[in-house]
């Protein structure tokens, strides 16, 4: 008695034609869009489409690991082992390479869809005297009702009822990992909303965080831009599938890992984008626009811009300062030329800290190319370069802020008190520029900040001398006065 097991869901944790998908979403988007369309309609020819021309890289697809080993096993008992899918017959034919170990390979032909009923009737056909069948979905219910055996992928007790109420005996019954809550919230990248913290900073330099309804503003903007952020999380890693697979630490991510499945990244992305902009226009119309802003930006980083050496920093920066532009459309208040020059630096600084990291990380895995990213080996000067000039730039703009405008606006009461600010900065981005150079950073900067002590140390006092400028009386620091203490008075 053979033995037919599926591939997409049962020997592979993922999704063929969905994997092939988000291929064709990275190089054309737009096409690929319109396959997404067709699909219910000719399901059979567009897998064929999406696979013409396309050669998944099958090597780093995940593969579940105690099914794998159920086929060895039959296969040295003496009995054949077919792998028989839904999917197109190219990829069912280059993943049955990979293992060497299929009788029969048997996949969609562009005009038969090899499923339920379809793949029913041919295991009939081609194994009278019956077979065991593995399987995973509500569509291999038609298989199994049809099989000798049955064994199934996920589940447990409530699918091997249902399987024993047809009178079919199940043989084994495989788990596959679970996407639970805690799967969601890292494919969410839930610790980077902790960016979107800045979107209050227009406010609190411009003493209007006290407002009450700014303040709830803000707080009901922080999840619909967090929302949205996340949709694009999610749809970036989609595409990124084959690149963060070859990473050593981005392959357990839950959609290049299998733990979630890829069609529900389908739908949750843009599920979650969208929530996050009506959301947001239902706030604010300007705000929303600031939101699609973001978007567009983010879409252009995503499949193409990340790619450009350089070309990334600058996008990502200007992420980062959008969000201090939505925090002044909330707030109502006019957003400063030096915030946005301060940010700018200090944004293409930290970015570069990320990207000197990764290439030190490939350097010394002996590898040319950052994957999926324009840096080569020698570009670790550059950006070593690059990032020390940004970072210093920081503090000698907000000096010059200092004495340029705080000073003689006469917004802060005590501006002497500013001088911690500079320093302060300085201090945590040569702390951020050490570990870089290093190789130890090993998140996103402002992620790193909200995680290290120091860093929230560092952000304590810069927080604390703009604060002190503002709220203690004029003239209560005299004592620091260097000119009165050398009895200059002119």
């Amino acid at each position: 008695m053979p033995l037919a097991v599926d591939l997409d869901g049962t020997l592979l944790l993922t999704d063929t034609l969905f994997e092939a998908l988000g291929e064709h979403l990275r190089r054309r988007p737009l096409w690929a869009l319109a396959q997404l369309v067709q699909l219910p309609f000719a399901i059979a020819k567009v897998k064929e489409r999406l696979t013409s021309g396309l050669d998944l890289n099958v090597a780093t697809l995940p593969v579940n690991e105690d099914v794998l080993a159920y086929c060895r096993e039959a296969k040295a008992e003496g009995r054949e082992v077919w792998l028989v899918s839904a999917a197109d017959q190219k990829v069912v034919d280059q993943v049955a390479a990979r293992f060497d170990i299929f009788d029969r390979v048997i996949g969609s032909d562009g005009t038969t869809n090899n499923k339920g009923v379809a793949k029913a009737r041919l295991l009939a056909r081609e194994a009278p005297g019956g077979f065991e069948y593995v399987g995973d979905s509500p569509a291999d219910m038609k298989v199994w009702a049809r099989s000798k055996v049955a064994s199934h992928v996920d589940k447990g007790e409530a699918r091997r009822r249902m399987i024993e109420r047809m009178g079919v005996p199940v043989a084994r019954s495989f788990d596959r990992p679970k996407a639970d809550l805690r799967a969601w919230l890292k494919a969410m990248r839930l610790h980077q909303w902790a960016k979107n913290a800045l979107i209050f900073v227009p406010a609190i330099l411009a003493m209007k965080i006290g407002n009450l309804p700014t303040f709830l503003t803000l707080l009901m903007a922080l999840p619909l831009l967090g929302a949205m952020a996340s949709g694009t999380y999610i749809l970036n890693d989609i595409v990124d599938l084959s690149a963060d697979r070859g990473h050593p630490t981005k392959r357990n991510r839950p959609f290049a890992s299998g733990r979630i499945k890829l069609w529900q990244g389908f739908v949750a992305a843009p599920a979650l984008i969208l929530g996050g902009l009506v959301g947001g226009f239902l706030l604010s119309p300007g705000f929303a626009a600031t939101m699609l802003s973001y978007l567009i930006v983010t879409l252009a980083y995503s499949f193409a811009l990340k790619r450009a050496a350089l070309v990334d920093v600058i996008a990502l920066a200007f992420l980062y300062t959008l969000r201090l532009i939505m925090g002044a459309v909330l707030a109502g208040v006019l957003l400063s030329q030096w915030l946005m020059v301060v940010s700018m630096f200090l944004f293409v600084s930290l970015s570069l800290a990320k990207r000197h990291t990764e290439v030190l990380r490939r350097v010394s895995a002996g590898e040319r190319r950052v994957a999926n990213r324009g840096y080569r080996a020698e570009d670790a000067t550059l950006t070593l370069g690059l990032g020390l000039a940004t970072a210093t730039a920081v503090p000698l703009v907000l000096v010059l802020y200092i004495i340029e405008s705080a000073w003689p606006s006469g917004l802060y009461a005590s501006p002497a008190m500013l001088w911690v600010a500079p320093i302060a900065l300085s201090m945590w981005l040569m702390r951020v520029w050490l570990l870089s150079n290093r190789g130890e950073l090993n998140d996103d900067p402002v992620v790193f900040a909200v995680k290290d002590p120091q860093s929230l140390a560092a952000g304590a006092v810069l927080a604390a001398s703009f604060a002190a400028a503002a709220l203690l009386p004029e003239g209560s620091l005299e004592l620091l006065n260097v000119n009165r203490l050398f009895g200059q008075t002119q």
